[in-house]
């Protein structure tokens, strides 16, 4: 079984998901963000959907650039272009388990990550951006045949937001190659070798085989195995291949929010929306009988446990909470801050969790070492940190993990 270096050095870290090139896109004047949406069609901003060409992003990126094209055919109000201008979009590699291993990485580990793209500049600039963040991209490239029996690249993936004065995001993406990659696709040599821990975002869930095939692999080989539930949509829509891989035996640590919590366990299972717990819990609640209490939280943390070693669930602006199969608890209040935006956040505190653990660090130390990266990423637009502050928290993720002890090995292991 993999172990924490006797420095206190992460061992390698792999990550698998979809290498997604997040393009942010300010849109600080109300009048201009109007004419953009206007512009793209977006009648209700607002929320992520997906689309199914390249081209749809270009498009949103035309019309974002300054570039107008006039795709309805119709002239502005007073018979003009009704062109626009912005500030230049700034890219950033991400992804879920990408975010993850930028984290780790940045916090002094060393990282992996594993994905497929296309063979265009979006792939090329992904790869290049996620090795100027420390992780070494182990990235395949996807080739589709198309109609007329030739071939035909598909695009890389990518994902547009459209950020308002207010925060509001308004998000589309394309995820295009990375959705190719298959069982036979997973480089095991490549990927395991020398790692410590295998990391699988929730998406991967959508390719059983592919979630099947590489954390199988990882535990054959001695690795951990992480997974993160990703969303409340990914828990529902995948729920057999998420049991499969969990009765399998296949993850040692499980990470998921509350909404992911209650969508696992079932809400009549946690007495959320039903009316349910003590009179203290329910003054908790307040008026929303949704509300996820640390009562819920501590339920669902038992049946994650049933399948795992180590089960952790983020309240958000509450901390999180966490518990191992050994009896180790962890519990870290959110620190009060400015948030700006929680992109990327739960991801950072993955990566800060992930890093305590494998740094040896107890179940409490892990709670609050994923605290504070979480809460730096939340303080910022986009899920980028100056190399200067990933530093400094990589001294405080060092501090926490001295000043509350470790467990045995890092916590909790399966053996």
């Amino acid at each position: 079984m993999a172990e924490a270096s006797s420095d206190g050095a992460v061992k390698r870290v792999v990550g698998l998901g979809d290498p997604v090139s997040d393009v942010l896109v300010r849109l600080d004047e109300p009048s201009y963000a109007k004419r953009v949406f206007a512009a793209c069609g977006i009648a209700e901003p607002g929320g992520c959907l997906p689309v199914d060409a390249d081209e749809d992003i270009a498009r949103l990126l035309a019309v974002c650039g300054g570039e107008w094209v006039d795709f309805s055919g119709d002239d502005g109000d007073d018979g003009a272009s009704a062109s626009v201008s912005v500030a230049t979009p700034e890219c950033c590699p991400g992804g879920s388990a990408a975010n993850v291993m930028k984290g780790i990485a940045n916090l002094g580990g060393a990282a992996s990550f594993v994905g497929m793209i296309g063979k265009d500049e979006t792939g090329a600039r992904y790869r290049a951006l996620l090795a100027s963040q420390n992780v070494s991209p182990i990235l395949l490239e996807c080739e589709d045949d198309d109609e007329s029996g030739g071939e035909r690249s598909l695009g890389s993936a990518r994902c547009i937001s459209l950020v308002e004065r207010d925060g509001q995001r308004t998000m589309r993406t394309y995820l295009g190659a990375s959705l190719r990659m298959s069982a036979s696709d997973f480089p095991t040599d490549e990927a395991l070798t020398g790692a410590a821990l295998l990391h699988v975002e929730g998406y991967a869930l959508y390719r059983p085989e592919l979630c099947l095939a590489a954390t199988r692999a990882a535990k054959a080989r001695g690795l951990l195995v992480s997974l993160d539930l990703a969303s409340f949509e990914v828990v529902r829509n995948c729920r057999a291949t998420l049991i499969e891989v969990l009765e399998s035996g296949l993850v040692d640590l499980l990470f998921a929010n509350e909404d992911e919590a209650r969508e696992l366990v079932g809400a009549s299972a946690l007495g959320v929306g039903g009316g349910g717990g003590a009179a203290d819990e329910r003054v908790d609640r307040g008026d929303d009988e949704n509300f996820f209490n640390r009562s819920d939280a501590d339920k669902a943390l038992s049946w994650m446990l049933q399948h795992c070693a180590v089960a952790c669930v983020s309240l958000g602006a509450r901390g999180c909470v966490a518990r191992a199969k050994d009896g180790a608890k962890g519990v870290a209040p959110a620190v009060r801050v400015p948030v700006v935006d929680t992109t990327g956040a739960g991801d950072s505190f993955t990566a800060g969790f992930l890093t305590a653990y494998l740094r040896g660090g107890s179940v409490q130390a892990c709670c609050v070492a994923g605290c504070v990266v979480g809460t730096a990423l939340v303080q910022v637009l986009g899920a980028e940190l100056s190399f200067g502050k990933w530093e400094e928290l990589s001294r405080e993720v060092n501090d926490v993990v001295e000043r509350l002890g470790g467990g045995e090995a890092g916590g909790s292991r399966r053996e």
